[in-house]
């Protein structure tokens, strides 16, 4: 009965009222697809425009096309060991005459200099009529992915609040360009939005999406990398390497192409999220407010700017503490039992050292916080001390820690590492909470056992190449498109190798200075 229901529903589609045949566009496939740079041919002999299709550069055999190709700036991107100042492209266009400073160009055989990547080749098409289209062609030497951002409106991205409508794609570094359909784009950060010409970006993509090998997810972040290169991805794989942090953010380092206009490199990563593939703890609903749902989870953020919505200051410490999830809406029960809770935990941190007992190990995870100091002083991280951009969570009692325990805070992950100092010094020891925990024996045990296996998978085991091996292999990586980088925004703050160079010289002994005063504590 349901077959012959189908049937009759399909006829009145195609029969009804004996109109023609209505046949609906199909719907874009969910997930990435293929995109093939090929576009429809001008009409031959139409010299009426100023169009220019289909260009590509022409390698060893090989197309290379625009990752872009609706405006007039195109970025075209070839292998690292291409030579740029002599290459042929080929297109194809509905214009009189196509000119590279007044010299007409032939298709597949004019040859130019491309290795001007600042000011790229400026092909001028005129039409019969007169009119002139001009478009810029940058050619670019990478082995990194392309990530390409399109906006739905032409204006320049100047908010951090408002996200604007457009389209990604990412050119892989086998060639193939995919697109995966809408996202929003908008501004992020705080110093780098406001002072540097080189702007960060969040984006929301329409659906969770894979991106580049990391686990789905609809939201992304676009780190512009101008105060330092390596500090992100460094901080993330020395977290990576603590025996029991569970996640650090998972990222690639790209380059961009915002509207066809080529921005340099940049870092993409996972966003700080509560999801099972990154910050793995329950997410609250606004409808929980009763214990226990309503004990988490909640992702925090300990930052001198003060600037979130939902924030308080802590009595213990007066830290400024701010409710990054949930955020838009938080019930006034949820805000009361977080607030309660670190200030109940400052008051037992500040017990430590003095007549009886502190019970701070029921509030704040040990083990994890003894993990997270480690990683902040091998990275050289500052920042924290401020403190800016210091993320912390709590789980849900019984359901993200076992059955009738409280499930405790926890540090991490890190954030925001451009700037480091890597030196035999300690940056954190004396820093709020570990001022105390350090005068407790059993967190400076618990900092002696964990040290010894985190050490060892920084210093290389089976497990783990050494950490200064992945050091020179991500700045051998990134090396092409960083020192490109630095001339492309006239950028005087470092060099790629001196940045490297200063944690090489610094990181092996600082590894064995911590291990020497660790032994003495």
């Amino acid at each position: 009965m349901k077959r012959l229901a189908l049937i009759l529903a399909a006829g009145l589609v195609l029969f009804s009222c004996g109109k023609e045949q209505i046949i609906p566009t199909p719907p874009e496939p969910l997930g990435p697809h293929e995109v093939d740079p090929v576009q429809p041919e001008p009409q031959p002999g139409d010299k009426s425009g100023t169009r220019l299709v289909n260009f590509c550069i022409l390698l060893d055999g090989q197309e290379y096309y625009a990752v872009d190709t609706e405006g007039t700036e195109l970025s075209i991107f070839v292998p690292v060991d291409a030579d740029l100042t002599k290459l042929t492209a080929r297109f194809s266009h509905n214009a009189a005459s196509v000119k590279v400073n007044g010299v007409e160009q032939v298709s597949g055989e004019t040859v130019n200099d491309f290795h001007g990547f600042k000011k790229g080749v400026e092909y001028v098409l005129e039409s019969e009529s007169g009119k002139r289209e001009k478009y810029t062609v940058r050619v670019l030497n990478t082995q990194l992915p392309v990530v390409s951002v399109r906006t739905d409106s032409p204006e320049t991205i100047d908010s951090k609040e408002i996200w604007r409508e457009a389209r990604i794609r990412i050119r892989e570094t086998d060639g193939k360009l995919y697109d995966y359909g809408a996202t929003g784009i908008r501004g992020r950060g705080n110093w780098t939005w406001e002072k540097y010409p080189k702007k960060p970006y969040a984006l929301k993509l329409e659906s969770r999406q894979e991106l580049l090998g990391m686990p789905a997810h609809r939201r992304w972040v676009l780190l512009a990398l101008y105060r330092g290169f390596i500090g992100n991805a460094m901080a993330f794989e020395a977290t990576r390497r603590a025996p029991t942090m569970p996640w650090a953010p998972r990222g690639q380092f790209v380059e961009l192409v915002l509207n066809g206009k080529f921005q340099g490199l940049y870092y993409l990563c996972e966003q700080i999220k509560i999801d099972e593939n990154r910050v793995n703890i329950t997410k609250l609903n606004t409808e929980d407010v009763e214990y226990p749902a309503v004990s988490g989870g909640y992702l925090l953020e300990y930052d001198e700017l003060y600037d979130e919505e939902h924030k308080f200051r802590s009595k213990g410490f007066n830290l400024p503490v701010q409710l990054k999830s949930p955020s838009d809406t938080v019930p006034e029960a949820q805000f009361n039992y977080i607030r309660d809770f670190i200030n109940e935990m400052e008051a037992e941190i500040k017990k430590i050292g003095k007549s009886g007992d502190s019970r701070y190990a029921d509030y704040l995870d040990r083990d994890n916080f003894a993990e997270y100091w480690m990683v902040l002083e091998t990275i050289g991280n500052y920042e924290a001390f401020k403190p800016r951009s210091v993320k912390m969570y709590k789980g849900r009692d019984g359901v993200d820690s076992p059955l009738g325990t409280v499930c405790k805070l926890k540090a991490g992950p890190l954030w925001d590492q451009e700037l480091f100092e890597v030196n035999q010094s300690f940056n954190s020891k004396d820093m709020y909470y570990y001022k105390y925990l350090f005068r407790d024996p059993e967190f400076v045990t618990a900092v002696k056992e964990r040290w010894e296996v985190y050490k060892s998978n920084i210093l290389g085991n089976d497990q783990y190449a050494p950490f200064l091996d992945y050091l020179s292999e991500m700045a051998e990586q990134i090396r092409v498109s960083a020192n490109r980088d630095i001339r492309f925004w006239g950028n005087n703050y470092f060099t790629l190798s001196g940045e490297v160079s200063v944690v090489k010289s610094g990181f092996r002994s600082k590894i064995n200075w911590m291990d020497q005063q660790i032994k003495g504590f």
